[in-house]
C-alpha cells in the first residue's frame, strides 16, 4: 500500500487541494450574499403632549397646531447588487481517483490505528514495566528486612544459647568443685576413722587383747577338728576365713599350707564346725576378715 502511495503521490495531493478550494469559494459567496441585503428602515410618527394641558377641572384643553408636514425624505437610489463571482468549474474526480483517496483515507487510518495500537501497547508495555520493577523492588525489601530479621533472631539466640552454655558451665564446675569437698572431706574423715580405729586395734593389739582373740579362735577350730591319718607333725596352714556380725562362718579358704588335700578338708569343716566362732573380749578389735594360722600341738 505504501507503494501505491508514492506511486500516486502527486494525484492525491491535486484532488485534495481541489475539494479545499471549492470549499473557500462556497464559503465566499454565502458570505457576501448576507452582506450585500441593504437594511429596512420603519417611519413612525408621534404627537409629544404636555402634562399641564391635561383637561383640569372640566375645562377644555386647547391642542397644540399641528406640525407642518415633514418634506419627502428622497428616495434613496436602489444599490444593485454586486454580481457574484462565477465559482469555479468543479471538476468531477475521476472514480479512480476516488478510489485511490478512498485508499489513501483507510490507509491513513490504518495507520494511525496502528500508532495508537502500538502506543497504548508501549504504554502497557511501560505499565507492567514499572509494576514489575516496584514488585521486584518490594521483594527485594522484604528479602533483605527478612534476612535482617533473621539475622538477628540468630544474633540472640546465639548470645542466649552462650550465656546459658556459659552459666552450665559455671553450675558445672561448682557442683563439681563442691563434690569434690564433700568427697575430699568424706575420705579425709574416714581416713581419720581409720587411724583412730586403728590406733584403737593397735592399743587394743598392744595390750595382749588381739593376741588372746587369735588364741581362743585357734583352740576352738583345734578342738573341731578331725584330725586325718595323713596329717603328720609339723602341720603348718594359713587360714583367711569372712565371718559375720555374731561369728558366723562365711567362708574359709587355705592359704599357704603343707598338708595334703585330706588334711585341707579337714581343716576347712573344722573351722565350719566352730560357728560361730567366738566373739573377742572386746568389740573394738573383731574383723570381717580373719587370717589365722592353724598349728596344732602333735
Amino acid at each position: 500500500m505504501s507503494g501505491f502511495i508514492r506511486e500516486h503521490k502527486w494525484p492525491l495531493i491535486g484532488a485534495v487541494v481541489l475539494h479545499l478550494l471549492v470549499l473557500l469559494a462556497v464559503a465566499g459567496a454565502a458570505l457576501r450574499w448576507t452582506r450585500s441585503q441593504p437594511p429596512v428602515e420603519l417611519a413612525i410618527e408621534g404627537v409629544v403632549v404636555d402634562e399641564n394641558l391635561l383637561p383640569r377641572q372640566g375645562k377644555p384643553i386647547p391642542l397644540p397646531p399641528e406640525p407642518a408636514a415633514p418634506a419627502p425624505e428622497p428616495t434613496p437610489t436602489p444599490v444593485e447588487p454586486e454580481p457574484e463571482p462565477e465559482p469555479a468549474p468543479v471538476e468531477e474526480p475521476a472514480p479512480r481517483a476516488v478510489a485511490i483517496n478512498k485508499a489513501a483515507e483507510a490507509e491513513a487510518q490504518r495507520q494511525l490505528a496502528a500508532e495508537q495500537a502500538a502506543t497504548e501497547r508501549r504504554e502497557r508495555e511501560a505499565r507492567e514495566k514499572a509494576q514489575a520493577e516496584q514488585r521486584r523492588i518490594e521483594e527485594a525489601r522484604r528479602l533483605r528486612e527478612e534476612a535482617e530479621a533473621k539475622k538477628k533472631a540468630e544474633e540472640a539466640a546465639r548470645i542466649k544459647r552462650e550465656a546459658e552454655e556459659a552459666e552450665a558451665k559455671r553450675k558445672a564446675a561448682e557442683e563439681k568443685a563442691a563434690r569434690e569437698a564433700q568427697q575430699r572431706a568424706a575420705r579425709e574423715a574416714d581416713l581419720q576413722r581409720r587411724l583412730a580405729a586403728e590406733e584403737e586395734v593397735a592399743a587394743v593389739a598392744r595390750s595382749g587383747v588381739m593376741d588372746d582373740y587369735l588364741m581362743l579362735l585357734k583352740q576352738t577350730i583345734e578342738r573341731n577338728w578331725i584330725r586325718p591319718a595323713s596329717a603328720s607333725a609339723g602341720l603348718e596352714c594359713v587360714l583367711n576365713v569372712t565371718q559375720a556380725p555374731g561369728g558366723t562362718v562365711i567362708d574359709v579358704r587355705i592359704g599357704r599350707c603343707n598338708g595334703d588335700q585330706a588334711v585341707r578338708e579337714s581343716i576347712t569343716n573344722a573351722v565350719y564346725r566352730s560357728s560361730p566362732l567366738p566373739a573377742p573380749s572386746d568389740d573394738r578389735i573383731f574383723e570381717r576378715r580373719l587370717e589365722i594360722v592353724f598349728k596344732p600341738v602333735n
